[in-house]
């Protein structure tokens, strides 16, 4: 079964064409099993809430009607949508981890190669390599950076929402000195 958010717009339909993140209409539309819910008042009330309020009860029902069947379609492998795009899959990984793991890999034989040659190179090269090394160290620091600002923004995120986390988790999360 495929992801009711992952089916591609479909030109007719008016919650393709209309709505920018037709994933967030797809989710109220569908249980997390896949299932088309009886009730459109989730993603009546959420396409109401993004603007879309003049439009009458009768007609948003059946676009969002008309949303579901092609998203039903889609999810249970039948002809898949036309859309303006062509989906290509990934020559390889499509996990973002998975694609900067192959990356440092491929470097890292890369760097061997240059680390045997290194007794041959001229001046000139051994410079280039010598500041490949430092810039990769840079951007590995500042990708540390990042991450911990990051954190900084979720954990700031989740204190604002009114979570608190629990001591188990804050002794966990904190391995840090």
């Amino acid at each position: 079964m495929m992801n009711g958010v992952l089916v591609p717009r479909l030109a007719s339909c008016w919650v393709c064409r209309t709505v920018a993140v037709v994933e967030d209409v797809t989710v109220r539309l569908f249980t997390t099993d896949g299932i088309r819910r009886a009730d459109y008042s989730d993603a009546k009330q959420y396409v109401r809430a993004i603007g879309y309020g003049k439009v009458a009860d009768r007609t948003l029902t059946r676009y969002l009607a008309d949303h579901a069947r092609h998203v039903e379609t889609a999810m249970a492998g039948g002809p898949a949508a036309p859309s303006a795009l062509t989906r290509i899959e990934p020559p390889g990984p499509a996990h973002w981890l998975d694609v900067n793991q192959n990356a440092v890999e491929t470097g890292n034989e890369a760097l061997a190669r240059i680390r045997a040659r290194l007794d041959v190179m001229e001046d000139k090269e051994l410079v280039a390599v010598a500041k490949l090394g430092v810039m990769s160290a840079q951007k590995v620091g500042d990708w540390e950076a990042k991450g911990r600002k990051l954190a900084q923004v979720d954990e700031i995120i989740k204190l604002a929402s009114g979570r608190v986390p629990d001591p188990v988790e804050i002794e966990a999360g904190d391995t840090e000195e």
